[in-house]
């Protein structure tokens, strides 16, 4: 059951709930005398045979039944506290191991984040979680106590009787051996049924999230056989778990039972030839029956066990990924927005293609810069250097002069407010997506912006105005609103990098049109970049570079390019600005 690797996976889970000393103390206390009463039943019967129904001792007509009934107290009290204390415990483990779980997925590299899908991390906090908490809770509980049981039984058997004792642990070989077997195939499957129920939580969260395309394309049945595919291939593994418990079990019990039959046989011969009385036979075989029960459930437990650790073993592998490394220590004193890039390379991991190549560009500060380039170009790829969310391979990226990699990464992030085309909101009112992050700004700040990003208009006639919730991504707005929410935090934030990625593309012409105004006047002394393919936002830029497979092929404003007879030409004439 505990090989090395379970037994260093085990220690670790263990290490969450070492800060409840005291409990853990009480309640080993109370383990530990559920165990002395299980021999001290037998003892008890001992003496009620011998004492009180054969030498009709009259003391013993009171005081056997009154031991056998404070036995059956102390335990039953004894097992109240085991149970109340090492569930609270254990519970307070599962509180400290999801809050080191939440805060290791706030602090991931976005690469690593991406590589796990959101599907799989939910199923380790939703699913992993619970089945570690098994094993820090009922788990630990029943192998300490009826270990214990166990040892107390084999004590007093050896105490009547070492040579039958010895004689019934004969088993014991062939028990361990059974269980580490089954062990091992339970780990296997149980591994197999993490990766399962990840995939199967990423189906649902996609089919959710994707309802309207799956009902616009008709593929219901085909999401349908997907999702039933991967819940049949987690069933199989869980049945191939069940069915290894299932078997375990009875046949330890069987090689108990054989084993507890031979020495009954032996001790009936004993007790025929007047070595043993008949209150230590009757003691003997009520103490083997009762190991019966400690080893059925250290049996059954083992699935338990290597549930937790498969869930551990995955838990812990998140929580071993490095953080986001932050190893800049430098800040500037009213940054500009002046970003260079030098000779920077870079490539996503396992492609094969790099997404820039010796790329060079100076981006001026106060100035607006649209990237402009087919989809893949590497227009992206600059805002994830930017702002850190990945770092070139080679080559420098310079702000006021100051490498970023030379910046505390949270200094940097605050100098930019990005808007995608990906809007996210979250479940909570107007007012705190707008100030999403600054919790410190007034509500005359958070109106202000709002009316800066044409945002107020709605705002003020929705039922509850800022107060009013918006739903799970902002499902209870329109497109066009989102979108003007994500511009409003943006504009709250008055940082001196703005980046647009297709920040309107969800907005109708009049919408644009008022976004655009406030562009406008919010590119006042800032530093805009625009991704867009509409042609109203690139013409106006300042500076417009044009990108071709992570290269800078053109750069200059529009009517400079135009006149270049360039790539920015053939693009514009064949309207073909896309991301």
């Amino acid at each position: 059951m505990f090989d090395r690797q379970t037994l260093s996976l085990y220690r670790r889970l263990l290490g969450y709930i070492m800060p409840f000393k005291s409990l853990i103390a009480v309640t080993l206390l109370a383990l530990l005398t559920i165990a002395a009463m299980e021999p001290a039943i037998a003892m008890v019967l001992k003496e009620l045979v011998d004492e009180s129904l054969i030498a009709k001792n009259p003391d013993s007509f009171v005081m056997m039944p009154l031991l056998l009934a404070g036995v059956f107290i102390i335990k039953g009290i004894a097992e109240y506290f085991s149970k109340v204390f090492s569930q609270w415990i254990a519970q307070k483990a599962v509180l400290a191991i999801r809050a080191d779980m939440y805060h290791k997925m706030q602090h991931l590299p976005f690469g690593i984040f991406q590589s796990y899908g959101t599907g799989k991390l939910m199923s380790k906090i939703t699913y992993d979680v619970p089945q570690a908490s098994n094993a820090l809770s009922t788990a630990w509980v029943i192998l300490i106590r009826d270990s214990l049981t166990i040892v107390a039984l084999i004590a007093y058997l050896l105490y009547i009787s070492w040579q039958l004792t010895l004689l019934m642990l004969i088993v014991g070989p062939v028990v361990a051996y059974i269980i580490d077997k089954a062990s091992k195939l339970m780990r296997n499957s149980s591994k197999a049924m993490q990766r399962n129920m990840g995939q199967l939580t990423e189906r649902l969260e996609e089919s959710l999230t994707a309802h309207q395309d799956i009902k616009i394309y008709g593929a219901e049945q085909y999401e349908q056989t997907r999702f039933q595919n991967t819940a049949t291939e987690l069933l199989n593994n869980s049945m191939q778990v069940t069915k290894v418990s299932a078997l375990n079990v009875p046949l330890v019990q069987v090689l108990a039972a054989i084993a507890l039959s031979g020495v009954v046989y032996v001790a009936m011969q004993m007790s025929a030839q007047n070595l043993f009385t008949p209150g230590e036979l009757l003691a003997y075989i009520t103490a083997m029956a009762l190991t019966f029960e400690p080893i059925r459930r250290l049996t059954s437990i083992n699935e338990t066990v290597q549930k937790g650790m498969a869930a551990s073993e995955s838990i812990f592998e998140l929580l071993d990924q490095p953080n986001e490394a932050n190893t800049g220590t430098h800040t500037l004193e009213n940054a500009r927005g002046e970003l260079q890039f030098n000779a920077v390379n870079f490539s996503y991991p396992n492609s094969q293609h790099a997404a820039l190549e010796n790329f060079n560009l100076t981006i001026p500060a106060g100035k607006t810069t649209a990237l402009v380039g087919q989809s893949g170009s590497g227009k992206s790829t600059l805002v994830n250097l930017i702002t850190r969310f990945y770092d070139a391979d080679s080559g420098q990226i310079l702000l006021d002069g100051q490498d970023i990699q030379t910046l505390e990464r949270h200094f940097l992030r605050e100098q930019i407010a990005l808007v995608s085309q990906k809007v996210t909101l979250f479940d909570d009112t107007v007012a705190a997506n707008i100030a999403y992050g600054h919790s410190e700004h007034d509500r005359d700040a958070i109106i202000t912006a709002a009316k800066a990003a044409h945002a107020w208009e709605f705002i003020e006639k929705l039922p509850a105005g800022l107060d009013t919730s918006i739903g799970e991504n902002g499902n209870l707005l329109s497109g066009g609103q989102r979108q003007r929410i994500a511009i409003a935090r943006a504009f709250l934030k008055n940082a001196p990098i703005l980046i647009f990625d297709e920040a309107t593309s969800a907005l109708d012409n009049q919408s644009e049109q008022m976004i655009q105004r406030a562009m406008d006047t919010l590119k006042q002394n800032r530093t805009v970049i625009v991704i867009a393919h509409r042609l109203s936002t690139i013409e106006n830029a300042d500076n417009i570079v044009v990108m071709q497979h992570g290269k800078l092929m053109e750069q200059g404003n529009h009517a400079e390019l135009l006149a270049h007879q360039g790539i920015y030409s053939q693009l514009y004439q064949g309207q073909e600005f896309d991301e």
